[in-house]
């Protein structure tokens, strides 16, 4: 046995595609949080809620900006 681990991920073997779901995912779960929060605090809730939209938003435009730079 080598000691590695078969579960790990390298770096390298996240696609584009991947990190554009995950970053994606991670607005969205802003914006929620920020949505359940908007009833406590409404300025703080309404803030994240922004905050995820553009994470959200931002994502895609990344991924075909990073396409274009990669001549694809």
């Amino acid at each position: 046995m080598d000691g590695s681990d078969p579960y790990s991920v390298d770096p390298s073997d996240i696609e584009p595609m991947g990190a554009t779901i995950a970053v994606a995912f991670t607005g969205a779960a802003i914006g929620l949080v920020g949505a359940a929060v908007s009833f406590v605090a409404v300025d703080f809730g309404v803030a994240l809620v922004g905050v995820g939209v553009v994470v959200a938003l931002s994502s895609p435009l990344a991924y075909v900006r990073m396409k274009r730079l990669r001549g694809e």
